[in-house]
């Protein structure tokens, strides 16, 4: 495909968020497997002693893609399958398998780096108050963990260091397998096509969060008015699943609308 850089109104990001939602009404299930089967391979991945967790921080990059893939074939008419996590690796000239390697490698080695630098702020205190999260530790017992100094900041750093790094790798796969652009060349233009398209994409942001925020309100609510926490159980992780996966179909129109239609 041609490389066309495009700047998008502040209001796109809003319809963003509409056609990942409606994308994914046309095939829930299929979209929903995409996620599961990536979690459910991660989940056995992790397990290998020494590199396991680098494979699964290597593998979230692979996982846009396949959805930036899937939603592009079910736009032509083809339901989204698992086939396209293989796609790529059965397809594409070696140098673009090559490059896809080299960014799922380069995002999981600099997220690594960075994990281990934001300890620096908590000590370990933010991986402490997790691994109590966890083990459903006791109310006390978790508010000591978040109280302990530092872990508000390295909270924030975790944060800061997760947007600043999705930035160079939100397109980069993509620009990789559709136009055929070196890594480091898609990384430049996907910092590039965020910045052009900043306001949309703050909006899209907030957008989410609003949606998110809205269900876990209406969850809430239900649980009040049934009474007992049983359906908040039984509806959270359907939900969360849901908005999950109809958050990484919209990315595909995050990249049609920066750089244009995908072959």
């Amino acid at each position: 495909m041609a490389l066309i850089l495009k700047t998008v109104p502040a209001s796109q990001g809003l319809v963003w968020v509409r056609q990942g939602l409606q994308e994914f009404v046309r095939h829930p299930l299929s979209y929903t497997a995409l996620f599961m089967a990536f979690m459910l391979v991660g989940a056995i991945v992790s397990l290998l002693p020494g590199f396991g967790e680098v494979l699964v921080l290597a593998g979230i990059p692979l996982l846009t893609l396949a959805y930036m893939m899937a939603t592009a074939a079910s736009l032509r008419g083809v339901r989204p399958s698992l086939s396209v996590f293989v796609a790529p690796w059965r397809h594409l000239p070696v140098e673009r398998r090559r490059g896809l390697l080299t960014l799922a490698l380069g995002y999981a080695f600099l997220t690594l780096v960075l994990l281990m630098a934001c300890n620096l702020f908590d000590r370990g205190g933010v991986d402490e108050l997790m691994q109590g999260v966890s083990r459903n530790a006791d109310p006390d017992e978790l508010q000591r963990l978040a109280d302990a100094p530092g872990v508000m900041a390295g909270m924030l750093a975790r944060v800061t260091v997760t947007l600043l790094l999705s930035m160079p790798f939100w397109h980069a796969p993509a620009l990789v397998c559709w136009v055929g652009q070196s890594p480091a060349q898609a990384m430049f233009s996907s910092v590039l096509a965020l910045w052009r398209c900043r306001s949309a994409l703050l909006v899209y942001g907030l957008g989410w969060m609003g949606l998110m925020m809205l269900t876990g309100v209406v969850l809430s609510l239900l649980m009040v008015l049934l009474g007992g926490t049983s359906l908040m159980g039984l509806l959270s992780m359907p939900l969360a699943l849901a908005l999950t996966s109809a958050y990484y179909v919209s990315l595909f129109f995050t990249f049609r609308d920066s750089f244009g239609q995908a072959e």
